[in-house]
C-alpha cells in the first residue's frame, strides 16, 4: 500500500491516455501486449485509478473479476512461451535495496502463514531473490541471467482477469499535501488514527469486527456513518484544506505532508475497517454530473468545489476508510516495507505470492504521455482495496508530482509473471 496499505488503490486521471483506451473498448479493440512491452496502504496507492477505472476501462473488461471457486492465480509458463528476460531497464542499486527488503519480511516469523500461495512456497521465493540478488551483484548480462533462469528457475504466469493471462497495469505514487497537526479555520478536515475498538485482521473479503464494550463484537460501521456519528472524534491525525484532498489520501492508502513551518510528515496504513472499496467516479458519470471522456482527478475536484453540496453525497458512498500512523522512513507497502520507485508492485496478496521477484510487460508512458513499450523485473510487495483480482496490478511510480504525471497516465494491458527457485 505504498503507503496505502490498501494502497495505492487507485491512479490520478485518464486524461488523453485514458480517453483513448475507453474509446478504443467501446470499440471493442484492446491494448494487448504479448512480450516487452499497477495502489493503498497507498501509498498504497493505490493512484487515484480505481475513481476512474471503475468508470470508464472496466465497460467492457471486468479487470477486478475474482477468481473462480477453488482456481489459483498462476500457471506455469514452459520454457519456449517465456518473455525475453532482460535487466536493461533495471537501476541495480535500488532493486538490490528492494530485493533486501522482500528478504527482511520473509524472515520474519509472520511471513509463513501467507505460504504456500498459488502452489509456491516461502523457501521457493527466498531462494529465488537470493539468487536473482547475486546475479544483480556479479554484473551478469541479460544471457547469463537467462541461462540461470532457465536452469534453476520456475516461471509462472497471472491467468488475468478471464483466463488469458492479460492483466490491467495502473500506477500509483506516493502524494505530498498541505496539512497541519491541529485545525484551524481552513484545515478541516481529518483522516484518523486506528480506533482502539477496531479487531486487526480484516482481509480484502472480510470487515473489520469491532469490540464494544460489553465484550460483543459486530461489523464495524462504513466510513460514511463513522463521520456521521462523530465516532472517531478525538482520534484525528492530521487535518486538510479540502475534504477531497482528505479523501485522495484515504484511497491512496498513505501520503507526504506539508505541516506547519514548512516541516515534512509522513503518514501511512495502520488498518482499515475492510469494506469494499466503491468508486465514486463511477457515480458520477452514471448520475450524469461528468462525461467519461471529462473524467480525471481535476475534473472531480472541480465539480466538488462548485457542488459543495454535494461532496459528502457522494464520499459517503465509499464505505471503506483507512486509519494512519505516522511512518517515517517510508513510503510502506502492505508488507510492513519500505517500497522503491519503479521497483515495487502491488498486487492482490490473497493469491500472489508476497515479496516475490515478477517480471511485468505492458506499456508505460513517456516524458511526452506516448505509450512506449516496457518490460522490467519488479518486486511484489505492496496491495490495494482496488487490486484484488489476477487481472489488476498497480505500478509504484514514486513521490510527488513527476510521479503523479507517470501514474496518471499509466493504464495498459499486458502480462504479469512470476520467477521463484526450483
Amino acid at each position: 500500500m505504498a503507503g496505502r496499505g490498501c494502497p495505492t488503490e487507485c491512479a490520478y486521471a485518464l486524461w488523453s491516455t485514458k480517453l483513448r483506451l475507453w474509446r478504443q473498448q467501446r470499440r471493442g479493440q484492446s491494448h494487448r501486449i504479448i512480450s516487452g512491452a499497477p495502489m493503498p496502504r497507498h501509498l498504497s496507492l493505490v493512484l487515484l485509478l480505481t475513481l476512474l477505472l471503475g468508470a470508464c476501462a472496466r465497460q467492457t473488461k471486468d479487470y477486478s473479476r475474482p477468481l473462480p471457486p477453488g482456481a489459483i492465480a498462476l500457471e506455469e509458463v514452459p520454457y519456449h512461451q517465456w518473455p525475453s528476460f532482460s535487466v536493461a531497464n533495471l537501476d541495480r542499486r535500488a532493486f538490490l535495496k528492494g530485493i533486501e527488503h522482500s528478504l527482511t519480511y520473509l524472515r520474519a516469523p509472520s511471513a509463513a502463514q501467507h505460504f504456500p500461495v498459488a502452489g509456491v512456497s516461502q523457501d521457493q521465493v527466498e531462494r529465488g531473490l537470493r539468487r536473482f540478488r547475486d546475479l544483480l551483484l556479479s554484473g551478469a548480462s541479460d544471457s547469463e541471467i537467462r541461462q540461470v533462469l532457465r536452469n534453476e528457475f520456475r516461471v509462472y504466469r497471472s491467468v488475468g482477469w478471464d483466463g488469458s493471462g492479460e492483466v490491467l497495469f495502473t500506477g500509483y505514487y506516493t502524494p505530498i499535501f498541505e496539512a497541519r497537526t491541529s485545525p484551524d479555520a481552513r484545515f478541516r478536515y481529518p483522516v484518523y488514527r486506528r480506533p482502539d475498538d477496531l479487531i486487526p485482521g480484516a482481509t480484502h473479503t472480510t470487515i473489520a469486527q469491532q469490540r464494544l464494550p460489553d465484550g460483543r463484537t459486530r461489523p464495524y460501521p462504513s466510513a460514511g456513518e463513522l463521520r456521521r456519528s462523530g465516532a472517531l472524534r478525538g482520534r484525528e491525525l492530521v487535518w486538510f484544506a479540502d475534504p477531497f484532498d482528505a479523501y485522495i489520501v484515504v484511497v491512496q492508502g498513505s501520503a507526504k505532508l506539508r505541516v506547519e513551518g514548512g516541516r515534512e510528515l509522513e503518514i501511512g496504513y495502520a488498518g482499515t475497517n475492510g469494506h469494499a472499496y466503491r468508486a465514486i467516479g463511477r457515480d458520477l458519470v452514471a448520475e450524469g454530473r461528468l462525461k467519461p471522456d471529462q473524467l480525471n482527478l481535476s475534473s472531480m475536484r472541480r465539480f466538488f468545489r462548485e457542488n459543495p453540496d454535494q461532496v459528502w453525497n457522494y464520499i459517503d458512498r465509499n464505505p471503506r476508510i483507512v486509519f494512519f500512523q505516522e511512518a517515517p522512513g517510508g513510503p510502506f507497502g502492505s508488507l510492513g516495507q519500505p517500497v522503491t520507485t519503479d521497483v515495487s508492485i502491488a498486487t492482490d496478496k490473497a493469491i500472489f505470492p508476497r515479496a516475490a521477484l515478477t517480471f511485468v510487460t505492458t506499456q508505460t508512458p513517456d516524458p511526452r504521455n506516448r505509450p512506449i513499450p516496457y518490460a522490467a523485473f519488479r518486486l511484489d510487495q505492496d496491495t490495494g482495496g482496488a487490486i484484488q483480482a489476477p487481472g489488476r496490478a498497480d505500478l509504484y511510480m514514486g513521490v510527488g508530482e513527476t510521479a503523479e504525471q507517470r501514474a496518471g497516465h499509466q493504464l495498459y494491458e499486458g502480462f504479469l509473471y512470476y520467477l521463484v527457485a526450483r
